[in-house]
């Protein structure tokens, strides 16, 4: 009968962390918070606090919305993200009326190019999206990262509506401070920061593309010839030549990419 016992209980935890929705109440907010901030927590304890597996493969989102008027549009949001993958649970915490946290686990790490083009297109919510980790230490590093990327977003005052850190780690490592990422973009780029978006997006992927023409206008849908010459007149414009130091070139890109307008400078 002990053993009966025993195997039921088992059984019934191993059901509730199986289900593939679960929302975090204040007692499982309180253990998210603890996780976060590097608490050592036993990982069968919290499982039971959170009601979510952790011995998988985790990424963790923040979706967030500055106007409290379209907490709906979050709520759908939230929803169409969540929505049960085979063998993928979640987990949503109420981090404040403009924001959800949101982890997707799995035996391996999610797939996540589904969420990419539903948050993409979603009216006035934010997405920042962390990279995979494995475990409680996955599921602190991811969450880190995604809140990393969130403020990287808000302190850029970018619009972009979709945001993966391991796209934008290193802008967000050079746009620590804006004054300083201002003048590194216009020091590097000169009147090419002004330039036409058309012109940088050539030059940015010509570069990704390894220096190949023929590369690059597959991936722009263009003739060779009409990247040749962008590349020409954006090399041009910039005051540091793609030649010369094509790192500082592509991450100068890269943060414009991010923050069109960081090189404006604003009115006094």
């Amino acid at each position: 009968m002990a053993q009966y016992a025993l195997d039921w209980f088992a059984a019934l935890h191993e059901a509730i962390l199986g289900d593939p929705l679960s929302d975090a109440d204040a007692d499982a907010i309180a253990m998210i918070q603890s996780i976060a901030g590097g608490a050592p927590v036993p990982q069968d304890f919290a499982e039971g606090r959170l009601n979510y597996r952790l011995a998988r493969y985790h990424q963790a989102l923040v979706l967030w919305t500055d106007d409290p008027q379209h907490g709906d549009a979050l709520d759908r949001l939230v929803a169409a993200v969540r929505s049960p993958i085979s063998g993928r649970n979640s987990l949503v915490a109420r981090a404040s009326t403009n924001s959800r946290w949101i982890w997707l686990s799995g035996a391996t790490a999610p797939d996540l190019h589904h969420v990419e083009k539903i948050a993409s297109t979603a009216d006035h919510v934010q997405t920042a999206l962390g990279r995979p980790g494995q475990g409680l230490e996955g599921f602190r590093s991811s969450h880190h990262d995604a809140l990393a990327a969130q403020a990287m977003v808000i302190r850029l005052g970018s619009d972009r509506r979709f945001t993966a850190y391991a796209d934008v780690e290193l802008i967000d490592t050079l746009t620590k401070d804006r004054a300083s990422a201002r003048r590194f973009v216009t020091r590097t780029l000169g009147s090419l920061a002004e330039a036409d978006e058309e012109l940088r997006q050539t030059l940015l992927t010509y570069v990704q593309c390894g220096f190949n023409t023929t590369r690059a206008a597959a991936t722009l849908y263009a003739h060779r010839n009409t990247v040749e010459r962008r590349v020409s007149r954006a090399n041009e414009l910039s005051v540091v030549k793609v030649e010369d130091n094509p790192t500082h070139v592509a991450a100068a890109l890269l943060v414009l990419e991010v923050a069109p307008d960081i090189a404006v400078i604003p009115p006094r």
